[in-house]
């Protein structure tokens, strides 16, 4: 009798994996594969790998693994992963191509990618075999389904059921029909919005395709996004050095091909909200958001900026509308669906085993927490407070 190791010990002789460090030649097999009927997220396009790892994949104590596992019959390739090595807190981990700017990490899976449990722990135990020396394998934020296909990966062990989720939006070819599907109180408040700001003698929703305007935009775009956030007494990362150059280069090499999408509400030379995106083929991807503050709170440019960039884009083929992460009160009206996603922890070393145990007790406690709703809100104004109090103690001395 075959015991199921047994048979995860076969099946892993039939699987090899790959380690590339070049990410140029790297990227040109990526882009051999997607253009040969793979299946990525717009998180994983060769466009957005290309320039992460650039910026932020190029900083210094990070190198580049660029993973790819093949069938060893006759070495047809069948998953990759971007992948990134980095010393951080005492471990050396090893990640999908994300630092917190990524959505969603996914595998690049080609057609005929196995999706047996069996298999699949097979190619990941050839992917660990190739993997250099690390303590940790983390990948946080993994799509239940990568396009219409199932992800793979959730047939790992270590994978938890993860606090964030997706908020995609599927629209049918008739726009009108799905705005007035959305509830009347929320599409009478974006006619209104529209109205209101419109009084402006030169209001106008522009898709910006000028590199010159599109550079004046983003200004706007960040300082709206410091603004808002700090306000909030939150970490604004974004103007850390390798973020900001990375964003700055996607638009700057995205924005011709119409892979990256900038919209604006303008009021003259005045930027009142501007949205960046990804597009690929029929899928759009919201990844920053910016809208002023002050007067032109009454028309919601947010909210509304989101509307007519969806129009827009309906227009040129767009069905799919995906909110990405972030569970915020604006994207409600709208009404996305959920996308779940997970998270996946694996020692590689004994340093290793204690990270991936604290991650799975901090997993339990989320889900306690999130179990008794009460609770966990005042734990988190409490978390709050002391937060405040420790960095006004910290200020004042």
């Amino acid at each position: 009798m075959t015991t199921s190791a047994q048979a995860i010990g076969q099946a892993r002789q039939d699987y090899v994996a790959t380690i590339e460090t070049e990410v140029a030649t790297a990227l040109q097999r990526w882009r051999e594969w997607t253009d040969g009927g793979a299946t990525i997220t717009v998180f994983q396009s060769e466009r957005w790998l290309s320039t992460w790892y650039a910026t932020l994949g190029a900083q210094a104590g990070r190198r580049p693994l660029l993973a790819s596992i093949a069938r060893r019959s006759d070495a047809r390739v069948l998953m990759a992963l971007p992948l990134v090595t980095e010393h951080r807190d005492g471990l050396q981990r090893i990640g999908l191509a994300d630092l917190g700017v990524s959505d969603y990490a996914a595998p690049l899976l080609m057609p005929g990618c196995p999706d047996d449990a069996q298999e699949v722990r097979a190619m990941f135990a050839a992917l660990r075999k190739a993997l250099p020396h690390a303590d940790l394998l983390a990948i946080e934020k993994m799509p239940e389904t990568i396009g219409a296909r199932a992800n793979p990966l959730l047939h790992l062990p270590g994978v938890r059921a993860s606090a964030l989720f997706g908020n995609p939006a599927t629209v049918g070819d008739d726009f009108d029909a799905w705005r007035f599907s959305r509830e009347k109180t929320h599409r009478k408040e974006l006619e209104r919005s529209w109205r209101v700001f419109t009084r402006h003698p030169d209001a106008r929703f522009e898709q910006v395709l000028d590199a010159g305007q599109a550079a004046r935009v983003m200004d706007a775009l960040e300082q709206q996004q410091r603004s808002a956030i700090s306000g909030k007494g939150w970490a604004y990362i974004l103007d850390e050095p390798g973020y900001r150059d990375f964003y700055r280069k996607l638009v700057d090499e995205g924005l011709a091909s119409g892979e990256v999408v900038l919209t604006a509400l303008m009021a003259g030379d005045e930027v009142v909200a501007a949205l960046l995106g990804l597009r690929r083929g029929g899928e759009y991807a919201m990844i920053r958001i910016g809208s002023a503050a002050g007067e032109w709170r009454s028309c919601s440019p947010g909210r509304l900026i989101i509307e007519r960039t969806m129009a827009a884009l309906h227009a040129q083929g767009v069905r799919r509308f995906d909110f990405t992460i972030g569970d915020y009160a604006y994207k409600k009206g709208f009404m996305p669906e959920q996308l779940d996603l997970f998270d996946l922890a694996v020692p590689l070393s004994w340093k290793g085993r204690p990270h991936t145990l604290w991650l799975g007790l901090r997993h339990r406690l989320g889900q306690w927490s999130r179990a008794h709703p009460r609770l966990h809100h005042r734990l988190a104004q409490a978390r709050e407070a002391w937060t405040r109090t420790r960095a006004g103690r910290k200020a004042a001395s």
